[in-house]
């Protein structure tokens, strides 16, 4: 884990994400105290950081849950064998 202040990361904002996509990750600090963090982000990493950082995809997840609780969604293989029986 790397550290690196605002200015540096105005200064040389190629060469941080260098190392972030190394695999590192920096913490950028501003007048001395954390205030933000890079870190490395993938085409398969990407959905999972969205669902954990949207609150609208986290609340429409939780109500089709809740939907899901209360009966009120149709399994899929239900709808697979309703349409073979047409």
């Amino acid at each position: 884990m790397k550290f690196a202040n605002v200015k540096e990361l105005q200064k040389d904002a190629s060469g941080i994400i260098s190392l972030v996509e190394k695999g590192e990750d920096v913490i950028i600090t501003k007048r001395g105290k954390p205030a933000a963090v890079i870190y490395p982000l993938s085409e398969d990493t990407i959905e999972d950081y969205m669902i954990q950082h949207s609150p609208s995809i986290r609340k429409k997840i939780a109500e089709g849950l809740k939907d899901s609780r209360e009966g009120k969604i149709i399994p899929l293989r239900d709808i697979i064998k309703a349409r073979k029986r047409a």
